[in-house]
């Protein structure tokens, strides 16, 4: 079954619900209505016009006033003619099975009691999303009755004793989401469909998504590494953070653990989908399934929202993410180049060593082979120099680096390696360029002088 539009569907005593002593007007999930379909106002409106069209019903005053099919415009306790009648709706349940539109509530003395408004969603979300909204900024999430894409009438303003003193008023603000795991998330305000205020209509929110290709893992995996110690902090203050060489200010902090992009991307939107504090600092607190997205992958790069860092990111990952200031300016990093070094068996071990070194210097004597050879700094200023590996990884400050020549330029290096009692010296050679996929070998010979 679908949701009840026609007029015909309606059958008193079954799905329609008229009692004249007590005035109300009742909605039963029984016959053709079920519960989360629905059935439209306009359609409750029509069947009940059939029904005073009988001499059964002209004894009582009509129940309703239609101001507007279209929008959704409905009013109930008031006819056309201004005139209070006392007429209201059984119970929730009946409030919540009506669809396309919304509806002010008078009381007998025709003072305005109620305004429920007619939420509707346009997308499509995936089947058994759990919608939710907010009727204020700092407001809790509150759950959308059904599952799947909305269509219902949530009441925006009470006031209970008609004084004209309100209950509750929250027409100056509704935000709607949907925040599924595996799925791009979507939230949606009333600006978004030309709205300012909610009311006695039809609001239309934006809400539907799709998969999410960067999503690395199930919620079950987020208690264990690397996402256990992936962590946001946010703070009252600017906090400053080193991005292309220059201090930027930023107010939401996360612990990237050292995991890929794709891994912190995960268990960011984990945390955006919890009702619950997500900040680990302990005393501030922000509820994460109200709170702004944090990050957004564009194509391959991670792109951070407003006053949002990420820090202990991988050094690959360096020039694949951009940070997006406390003002508001998209920040990059200096482009980092990465690569591996190879080493074969015979090199490898305690005793070991290799360095990296710049073929030609800037300056004199600094080239390798002369006293003042200058080694190879990786991007935090630390030499490549140690212990033989099978590999080694490297990160390189290639827009930054001015030690081994000019800056953004490609450099000449040269590796070198001995194992004493393993392998006898070798030398290598390359260049490292503006490139992620840097390689260097080094194949040292079997040393069997060594004594």
């Amino acid at each position: 079954m679908a949701k009840l539009t026609a007029r015909s569907s309606l059958n008193v005593g079954t799905e329609l619900l008229v009692h004249e002593a007590n005035k109300t007007i009742g909605l039963a999930v029984d016959g053709n209505l079920i519960a989360k379909d629905g059935v439209t106002l306009q359609a409750v409106y029509s069947k009940l016009v059939d029904l005073w069209a009988t001499a059964d019903y002209q004894d009582s005053p009509f129940p309703m006033n239609a101001i507007d099919a279209k929008s959704g415009q409905y009013q109930i306790g008031i006819d056309a003619g201004g005139n209070a009648n006392g007429w209201t709706w059984l119970n929730e349940a009946t409030r919540s099975y009506l669809r396309d539109g919304g509806c002010e509530e008078y009381n007998a003395a025709g003072a305005l009691v109620a305004v429920g408004t007619g939420i509707t969603g346009l997308g499509s979300p995936n089947s058994g999303a759990q919608l939710y909204y907010q009727t204020t900024s700092t407001g809790a999430p509150v759950n959308f009755t059904y599952d799947d894409q909305v269509n219902e009438m949530i009441r925006v303003y009470t006031d209970d004793n008609g004084d004209g003193s309100a209950d509750l008023d929250t027409r100056n603000y509704f935000k709607g989401f949907v925040r599924e795991q595996g799925k791009k998330f979507k939230s949606s305000v009333l600006g978004e469909t030309g709205e300012t205020s909610t009311g006695p209509y039809i609001v239309n929110l934006l809400l539907s998504n799709e998969d999410d290709l960067k999503i690395t893992d199930d919620d079950d995996q987020m208690g264990v590494a690397p996402y256990n110690n992936i962590t946001l902090t946010t703070y009252a203050t600017d906090q400053a953070n080193t991005v292309g060489g220059v201090a930027r200010q930023f107010r939401k902090i996360v612990d990237g653990n050292n995991a890929t992009l794709e891994q912190i991307y995960t268990k960011l939107q984990y945390l955006l989908r919890q009702d619950s504090d997500i900040d680990s600092s302990g005393s501030r607190t922000l509820n994460g399934k109200t709170a702004d997205v944090l990050a957004n992958f564009v194509g391959d790069t991670l792109v951070t929202t407003t006053s949002v860092f990420i820090d202990n990111t991988q050094a690959a990952d360096s020039n694949r993410i951009d940070f997006t200031d406390q003002g508001g300016t998209v920040r990059r990093n200096l482009y980092q180049a990465a690569g591996t070094l190879f080493f074969n068996s015979v090199m490898r071990g305690t005793g070991s060593s290799y360095r990296l070194m710049f073929t030609t210097g800037p300056g004199s004597g600094d080239n390798y082979g002369e006293a003042g050879a200058l080694t190879v700094e990786d991007a935090d200023g630390a030499g490549i120099t140690g212990e033989i590996a099978a590999t080694v990884t490297f990160s390189f400050d290639y827009d930054g680096d001015t030690r081994g020549g000019s800056a953004e330029t490609d450099k000449p290096v040269t590796l070198v390696g001995v194992k004493p009692d393993g392998s006898k010296f070798a030398v290598a050679t390359g260049t490292l360029t503006r490139s992620k996929v840097i390689v260097l070998s080094l194949v040292g010979e079997t040393d069997r002088a060594y004594v």
